[in-house]
């Protein structure tokens, strides 16, 4: 049983980050990608109730731990040739930032 749980919670995660944390190496913006991700994940999984929670972790992590917007993305690419898994991320961003700081 909670295997099957366990499945269906990783089933509705739309952005496969493993959280590596190779993408936030040498990002100009120092975007925190992967924590962002998770949020969107977050949200996903859980649905409209997480969505306030999320955009109050988001304006904490962008601000009092000072990383960068998702809408400060300047589309450099860099992150997406060191992401293992291949996501696009810039894509990705464009969604998380349309989500979170709306």
């Amino acid at each position: 049983m909670v295997e099957k749980v366990a499945e269906i919670i990783v089933s509705r995660e739309n952005i496969a980050c493993t959280g590596c944390r190779y993408c936030v190496d040498g990002c100009p913006q120092k975007i925190g990608i992967p924590d962002f991700f998770k949020l969107m994940n977050d949200i996903s999984k859980f649905g409209d109730r997480q969505v306030q929670m999320s955009k109050n972790y988001y304006n904490h992590y962008t601000g009092t731990l000072g990383m960068g917007k998702a809408s400060a993305c300047v589309k450099c690419g860099q992150c997406e040739s060191k992401c293992p898994q291949h996501l696009p991320i810039i894509k990705y961003l464009e969604d998380t930032a349309e989500m979170l700081e709306s």
